[in-house]
């Protein structure tokens, strides 16, 4: 059965934070990219999965309803797999259909209209807030964090940070 080595909020999917800095050391062989729209587009998935990372990951992409799927056909094969969400919705998504996230990062929202900024690359909906809240109840721990060596704000600190 696989390792879950990351569970990552990151609106940018893939970029070098993540294929080189949160993966390092932990035995990482691949990184799911789980967001419908890429999942959708035949181009745009082409791209992400024809490309491997120059740490050798293989990138698989998935959409919020097939990474469920692809868990319980096979718990993920042999991958010791990064898990990189669009959004903390289809986290929520993949723990409510039994994918075993332990700990969430949550590591890039786009900062915009409406949402709070709890940490440099992080603006959190009142809609994400509450998502998170639900993560946190069902026993997935949800911290903040852009990379491993800035601070690590816990959920409770970011949810005073909204007021």
């Amino acid at each position: 059965m696989a390792e879950i080595t990351l569970a990552r909020v990151d609106d940018r999917l893939v970029h070098g934070q993540v294929m080189q800095v949160w993966t390092k050391g932990h035995g990482t062989n691949a990184a799911y990219v789980i967001d419908d729209a890429t999942a959708a587009d035949e181009f745009m998935k082409e791209i992400y999965e024809s490309t491997q990372s120059t740490g050798g990951l293989a990138i698989k992409v998935f959409s919020s309803d097939s990474i469920v799927d692809e868990w319980n056909k096979n718990q993920f094969g042999d991958d010791n797999v990064a898990l990189i969400f669009k959004s903390i919705a289809y986290a929520k998504k993949a723990v409510d259909g039994g994918v075993p996230i332990k700990e969430l990062n949550v590591g890039g929202i786009a900062i915009k209209p409406g949402t709070t900024k709890v940490i440099e690359s992080v603006g959190l909906s009142k809609d994400d807030a509450e998502l998170c809240k639900a993560l946190d109840a069902a026993g997935v721990k949800v911290y903040f964090q852009k990379i491993p060596s800035s601070e690590n704000v816990s959920l409770s600190a970011a949810l005073a940070k909204m007021g």
